[in-house]
């Protein structure tokens, strides 16, 4: 009797990189490789590749300091430069028609992941194969709670997030907990979720393809929201943990302000087509 052999557990990554600071661009290298390290370590995974891609039509100094990093930590790597601020969907899509790993991380390059994260999220991917994407726990850069499992939004919840007034947060905390799943978090088990922020999307690659990846009509925000809305099975993994180190739409300014609200209203219109 010829025993069964175990297809291997493998994993892509793409970490695209616009104006990142250095600092905070090393440490997202420098804690995947150790998380990478340690999921080989418990044979959670065989092998990885990293794709680190430059969405600037230059290739700063910055970058170039990480890609050299990045080099010395990943034998399996690819650097993607050259085609210039194509958004971020689009950009990670070059690398997600490369990948042939079964399973592929979305990763910001402002995250710092737990030692475990990677080992937690393949584990569990692999015990439950209806499962098409995991969305980890998470903290900001102040060491408080991040929540990035999310409800369908309504119009109210996307003004608020937009303005973000403490006031009107606090008049309307009901609704953004909900939004949040704050009614059912903290949690120590794994929920189901509706829609996942997009700065950490461990999925099943097959998936990925299957949907198309990112849609091009997203060129920042919301489209997270858009591809994590067309695969059928997501879940909010507590075990699995980082933390992130950027994001807050409302810091950004006026144009990136109106860059959400229109990249909302394309969500909401592609809502309602595949409803």
């Amino acid at each position: 009797m010829n025993a069964q052999i175990k297809e291997p557990t493998t994993l892509s990554i793409s970490c695209v990189v616009y104006d990142t600071d250095y600092d905070v661009l090393a440490t997202t290298i420098e804690s995947l490789h150790v998380a990478i390290q340690e999921a080989v370590k418990q044979r959670s995974l065989n092998n990885c590749t990293f794709y680190l891609i430059n969405n600037h039509l230059l290739t700063p100094d910055s970058f170039q300091q990480a890609a050299t990093l990045a080099q010395s930590f990943f034998s399996d790597m690819e650097i993607i430069n050259g085609h210039g601020n194509i958004g971020y969907g689009r950009a990670n899509n070059l690398a997600i028609n490369k990948s042939q790993a079964k399973f592929h991380l979305i990763l910001n390059p402002d995250v710092k992941l737990d030692k475990l994260a990677i080992k937690e999220g393949i584990t569990f991917l692999t015990q439950y194969p209806t499962v098409d994407l995991v969305a980890p726990s998470a903290t900001n850069d102040n060491g408080k709670n991040e929540y990035l499992a999310k409800r369908m939004p309504t119009p109210l919840i996307i003004f608020l997030r937009g303005i973000n007034s403490l006031v009107l947060n606090q008049i309307f905390k009901r609704q953004l907990d909900w939004y949040t799943y704050q009614d059912k978090l903290p949690t120590q088990e794994p929920i189901e979720i509706e829609l996942a922020s997009g700065c950490f999307m461990l999925c099943r690659t097959q998936i990925l393809k299957d949907i198309g990846g990112f849609s091009p009509k997203y060129f920042l925000y919301f489209e997270d929201f858009d591809l994590s809305r067309r695969m059928k099975h997501k879940v909010f993994l507590p075990s699995m943990r980082i933390a992130h180190l950027g994001g807050n739409t409302a810091r950004k300014g006026f144009q990136h302000i109106k860059l959400f609200l229109k990249s909302y209203l394309i969500f909401l219109t592609s809502s309602k087509k595949q409803n």
